[in-house]
């Protein structure tokens, strides 16, 4: 009776590791892969439309520090205006007279403010489009040269040059894409 009962998990035991080798034959193995490193810190830095918008993003800034500073002297005048002028004028008036400038100083540093958000926001939505349009054309390279996995470089320790496909895809963005319209919320101003 040991024997047979013996024989019979034996049996299940071989049909079971027979069901299973069967089944690991049929099942889909993943694709061996051929893999692509692309440097898309370099490759964003070297752009031309990256540097489009960096130089529109400079000028931009450099119009609105120079209109901020112009109200900024504005205000230093009316308040040397309001110090000589302070023998003059009642305790109200003057009282009235500074808490006015304050108010034009604090809404000037809220505008200036504003206006760095909005750079720093346009500036993060153009870098954003200019990456996805890289992504794109680096998902077209790997598809026509056979890649099934591309790595960016900042998560690779050591790589031959082989896998590196940054100049091509540099090369493609640049086609692409070599030069970009910034586009800022200027309601926010």
């Amino acid at each position: 009776m040991s024997r047979l009962r013996f024989a019979a998990a034996f049996l299940i035991g071989f049909a079971a590791l027979s069901a299973s080798s069967a089944f690991a034959q049929n099942a889909e193995k993943p694709p061996v892969p051929s893999i692509a490193i692309v440097d898309v810190e370099g490759v964003m830095r070297q752009s031309l439309a990256v540097k489009s918008a960096r130089s529109q993003i400079d000028v931009i800034a450099k119009d609105l520090q120079q209109e901020i500073a112009e109200e900024e002297e504005k205000l230093r005048t009316a308040e040397q205006n309001l110090q000589q002028q302070r023998a003059l004028l009642s305790p109200e008036k003057y009282a009235q007279e500074r808490q006015a400038l304050q108010e034009r100083a604090a809404a000037l540093q809220q505008r200036a403010r504003s206006l760095r958000q909005t750079l720093d926001r346009g500036m993060a939505q153009t870098m954003q489009r200019i990456q996805i349009t890289l992504f794109e054309e680096v998902g077209k390279l790997a598809e026509e040269m056979g890649v099934n996995l591309v790595l960016p470089r900042s998560q690779i320790v050591v790589a031959v040059d082989s896998f590196n496909i940054s100049d091509q895809a540099l090369e493609r963005l640049n086609a692409r894409l070599d030069k970009v319209d910034m586009v800022l919320d200027r309601n926010e101003q």
